[in-house]
């Protein structure tokens, strides 16, 4: 029974190492990402060559974009989940790192009001319960917020010490 554990393990680690590699991660970010050393990544990626070249496997797009969101995961490149005049929409953490000043705010007001007419809005401050949370949702728009709020300030606090160094000069 160990060993048939360790060979599960070992199969996913050789995906992982197959698709973060295929990503564009260096071997060295794939062996520190996963705890193992750079020649058992390598080695890992080429037993999992090998089942593709045999046929034991096949690449799929699930499975490259579940270890592509692993990754992300656990370099802290969350998904977000936020509100917009249309629904819901979610991107990664990055991604509203990269978006213009007056896209956030636009999200930001349109979360901010969906939350604001939440009737259990006071809960959200809330451990949520273990196992089904009702709140889910609401939970991960409140990130949001809370994430395009830090940002904005970020970036007015940069503004600002740009525009007193200018007018120092």
């Amino acid at each position: 029974m160990n060993a048939q554990k360790q060979d599960d393990a070992s199969q996913y680690l050789q995906e992982a190492c197959y698709y973060l590699l295929k990503k564009g991660l260096t071997i060295e970010q794939v062996s520190k990402a996963l705890e193992i050393s750079e020649q058992e990544a390598t080695q890992l990626r080429q037993q999992f060559e090998s089942r593709l070249a045999t046929g034991d496997s096949v690449e799929n797009e699930v499975d490259r974009n579940l270890w592509e969101d692993v990754y992300n995961d656990s370099v802290g490149n969350e998904k977000i989940t936020f509100v917009r005049d249309k629904g819901f929409y979610h991107c990664r953490r990055d991604d509203l790192d990269k978006m213009e000043s007056p896209a956030l705010m636009a999200i930001f007001e349109t979360s901010k009001k969906f939350l604001d007419f939440d009737m259990y809005r006071r809960y959200l401050d809330s451990k949520p319960p273990a196992g089904y949370d009702p709140m889910a949702m609401q939970r991960q728009v409140k990130r949001a917020v809370d994430l395009i709020e830090q940002i904005l300030k970020q970036r007015w606090e940069t503004e600002k010490s740009k525009g007193n160094d200018s007018t120092k000069s």
